[in-house]
C-alpha cells in the first residue's frame, strides 16, 4: 500500500512544462472568419490549433476530443440566428460542464450577449493579437492542465455520482499505473462505463482524456 500511495503521489505532483503543454493540449477555434484569430502565428509559437469555420460535429465538441474550444457567437452554424454560438455553448456546458470553452467575439459591449460571456471559462475580444491570445491560453493551460487540478475534477465528478471513496481510490491507482506505463488504452479501461450500476458519462471520460493529453499519451 505504501508503494501504491508513493506512485500515485509522484504522478499527481508531476508538473508538465508550459512549452510541452502548448504542444499537447488540443485547441479548436470555431469562427466563420478564418483571419480573425492568429492561428498560424500561434502554431509557430508551438501551440496545437485547428480551425473550423462552422461546427462540423457537436459530438466531437462534447466527448473531450478538443481540450480547449475557442467559440465565436455568430456564423458558426447553418442556423441564421446571430447568436447561434450561444446555443452551441449552452449545449456543450449542459452535457459536459468541464469542457473548457473560451468566448471569442467582437460584441463585448452588447448586453444581450452577457450570457455568452458569463457561461464561458474565459474570453478573448476581437480584434485580437497573438500576444493577447498567448496570455489567455497560457493562463488556462497552467490553471486547468495540472495533474492535481484534473484529478480533483475527476474526483468531484465521481463524488457527485455517489461513487464511494474506495472505488475512487481504486480507479485512481489503476489510472496512475496506466499513466506510468504510458498506456492510453489501459488508462481508458481504468475508467469503466459504470461503477456499481452508476453510469459515469461523458464528463468523466472527457476529464480522463485531458489527463492523457497532459501526459502525452492521448
Amino acid at each position: 500500500m505504501f508503494w501504491k500511495k508513493k506512485k500515485m503521489s509522484l504522478i499527481l505532483s508531476e508538473k508538465v512544462p508550459l512549452a510541452i503543454l502548448r504542444k499537447r493540449v488540443k485547441i479548436l477555434v470555431i469562427d466563420d472568419d478564418p483571419n480573425s484569430f492568429p492561428k498560424d502565428q500561434l502554431i509557430d509559437e508551438g501551440y496545437n490549433i485547428q480551425h473550423w469555420e462552422k461546427v462540423r460535429s457537436l459530438n466531437r465538441l462534447l466527448d473531450g476530443e478538443f481540450d480547449v474550444i475557442i467559440l465565436d457567437i455568430g456564423g458558426v452554424t447553418d442556423d441564421p440566428n446571430p447568436d447561434a454560438g450561444l446555443s452551441v455553448l449552452e449545449h456543450i456546458k449542459k452535457h459536459n460542464p468541464h469542457q473548457i470553452v473560451v468566448a471569442f467575439s467582437g460584441q463585448t459591449f452588447d448586453l444581450s450577449k452577457t450570457g455568452f460571456w458569463r457561461m464561458a471559462d474565459d474570453s478573448i475580444c476581437k480584434p485580437v493579437y497573438a500576444v493577447k491570445c498567448k496570455e489567455v491560453l497560457d493562463q488556462l493551460l497552467e490553471a486547468k492542465f495540472s495533474m492535481e487540478h484534473l484529478w480533483g475534477e475527476l474526483e468531484a465528478i465521481l463524488l457527485s455520482k455517489n461513487i464511494n471513496q474506495r472505488e475512487i481510490d481504486k480507479l485512481k491507482y489503476n489510472l496512475s499505473v496506466a499513466i506510468g506505463a504510458k498506456d492510453a488504452e489501459k488508462a481508458r479501461l481504468a475508467l469503466p462505463a459504470t461503477i456499481n450500476g452508476v453510469k459515469l458519462g461523458i464528463e468523466a471520460l472527457s476529464t480522463v482524456n485531458k489527463i492523457l493529453t497532459l501526459w502525452g499519451i492521448g
